[in-house]
């Protein structure tokens, strides 16, 4: 989350003074340009999973959206097969938080996640939509494509000091884990790793 140039509209003290009914929402949110290399270098895990449930609720004076996955596999780290992902926002009572970079997600939905321990116990997801990578039906490809959850939103480049829409769209699953592979391989300097081992979670 530190890798995100937030800009909030309402504070969390705001939030907990506002009305029932109102919608506050991030406004002026970005993204700061991260590459595959980079998440992979700065997430504690990085798995494969199925959305099993989510549900929302104030912690910290935050609302914020805590979503059960089954871990599916394993290409960086030893999460438990059962893991809890927290992201900001989501609705508690009769108010209701949004944030546009903050992934949310559907029962049953898979995604490639690049995780991050958080204090509490739990994980949350490296630079949110940059870390979400959701894994859809994809024509030709039995296996599925890789669409990174960013690649439909601008990112601020600090090179170039300017905005553009860049990601990963409708990537083979295949050739996303040859990537993967290498940006993992880049943590180890003189060596060259083989495709990650997957290691199986729950079905």
């Amino acid at each position: 989350m530190k890798r995100l140039l937030l800009t909030f509209a309402a504070s969390a003290a705001a939030l907990l003074l506002a009305a029932p009914g109102i919608t506050p929402r991030a406004a002026a949110t970005s993204l700061a340009s991260m590459s595959l290399a980079d998440l992979a270098r700065a997430a504690g895990a990085i798995v494969r999973v199925r959305c099993v449930a989510a549900s929302s609720r104030w912690d910290h004076g935050m609302i914020w959206t805590f979503t059960d996955f089954d871990v599916l596999e394993r290409f960086k780290g030893a999460p438990a097969d059962r893991i809890r992902v927290r992201v900001p926002g989501g609705r508690a009572g009769h108010l209701l938080t949004m944030i546009d970079e903050a992934p949310r997600f559907q029962t049953g939905q898979e995604s490639i996640l690049f995780l991050e321990s958080s204090p509490a116990g739990d994980y949350s997801i490296t630079a949110w939509a940059e870390g979400t990578f959701r894994i859809l039906p994809y024509a030709g490809n039995p296996s599925g494509a890789i669409t990174q959850d960013s690649s439909g939103l601008p990112v601020f480049d600090p090179a170039t000091r300017r905005f553009h829409v860049e990601g990963i769209h409708n990537l083979p699953l295949d050739e996303f884990r040859r990537r993967l592979a290498a940006a993992l391989a880049q943590q180890t300097p003189g060596r060259q790793a083989p495709a990650p081992q997957a290691q199986a979670g729950p079905r």
